[in-house]
């Protein structure tokens, strides 16, 4: 047998391999942990169930977590448990994520946009504060630009760090790779990645300091991953289709804007004053002993600095002077 005959033995082989292995993980879906407090709902968006809980007086505010794997409501829970003494909470796990329906589709930005603009049209009380971390925050900023007078604020937790004054775009190599990861090894992968092993890893990569609940983070992480379906959103962001700038919605946006940053993150430093340029008047304030999810790492840190955004006098808006309103023991980030 010629070199390339064993090459194509071996691919075959290890294909069979990676098909058998992921059936006999997919027949058997793990229990999912318990969910975020609150009253349990379903909204019966057009494309999938979302999943929500509903906790708190006040006005509503809009809780929506990052992507990654794994994810779901309960990153924004202990970030939820300080903010419901002031607001309405409603805590939802994004479609394809969670507890909420996984289609099998082909993820895009305009699919979470629209389905932050129906949960708040259709779902909550209006007006709303818009709360979001990471991809969700250029997410969210695009909705409110929608949504216009039913937003009554945007919070951006760690939002997407540009590079430089160039927009943020998918990559060319998105296609290939996308079509790459269909196959039986890209689902094989996508296991792997689900592992609580390597999500212990990589939640600790992502977070200031070694917190003790790391196993059980980890744990929780991989259940939500290994879910029938899990894999499709995971396949849309890996090929970096759920890329987005948000700063061309953020200058656009009418409604306030708050940006919370990790001290300790591992992204471009120069991120805020990226922001800053297309949005001046947006309070922008740097947690201490955070790092990509401020809210993860210290919550009260990140629940004072909202409160105390959103009860400010003047209320924030385009008369504020930037960088002016810092939470209890943050940095703001230099003007």
């Amino acid at each position: 047998m010629g070199l390339f005959g064993k090459f194509a033995g071996g691919a075959l082989a290890a294909g069979a391999a990676a098909v058998a292995w992921t059936r006999a993980l997919e027949a058997r879906s793990p229990m999912l942990p318990a969910p975020v407090a609150g009253v349990p709902h379903r909204f019966p968006w057009r494309h999938a169930d979302i999943y929500l809980t509903v906790r708190g007086e006040g006005p509503a505010a809009l809780l929506l977590h990052d992507l990654y794997t794994g994810a779901s409501g309960a990153e924004m829970g202990p970030l939820g448990d300080r903010l419901a003494e002031t607001f309405t909470v409603v805590t939802p796990d994004l479609p394809g994520f969670g507890r909420s329906g996984r289609p099998s589709m082909r993820y895009r930005p305009d699919f979470y946009r629209s389905a932050i603009v129906e949960l708040v049209r259709h779902a909550i009380d209006r007006p709303a504060l818009l709360v979001a971390s990471g991809l969700s925050a250029a997410f969210a900023v695009g909705a409110a630009v929608e949504l216009r007078e039913d937003i009554r604020g945007v919070v951006m937790l760690g939002p997407p760090e540009p590079d430089g004054p160039a927009p943020i775009t998918p990559p060319a190599w998105g296609p290939i790779a996308y079509q790459a990861l269909r196959s039986p090894l890209g689902r094989a992968y996508h296991y792997w990645h689900a592992n609580p092993l390597v999500q212990r890893r990589t939640l600790a990569a992502a977070l200031a300091g070694d917190p003790a609940d790391l196993a059980p983070r980890a744990e929780a992480r991989a259940r939500y991953a290994r879910q029938r379906n899990g894999h499709w959103p995971l396949w849309s962001l890996w090929a970096g289709d759920l890329a987005i700038d948000p700063r061309d919605a953020l200058a656009k946006l009418e409604p306030p804007a708050l940006l919370l940053w990790g001290a300790e993150a591992r992204g471009n430093p120069a991120a805020p004053e990226l922001y800053r340029a297309v949005r001046e008047d947006a309070v922008q304030s740097v947690l201490p002993g955070t790092a990509r999810w401020p809210h993860v790492d210290r919550p009260e840190l990140a629940a004072a600095a909202i409160r105390d955004w959103w009860t400010a006098e003047p209320a924030p808006g385009p008369e504020a002077t930037p960088g002016s309103e810092t939470a209890p023991g943050s940095e703001t980030t230099p003007g």
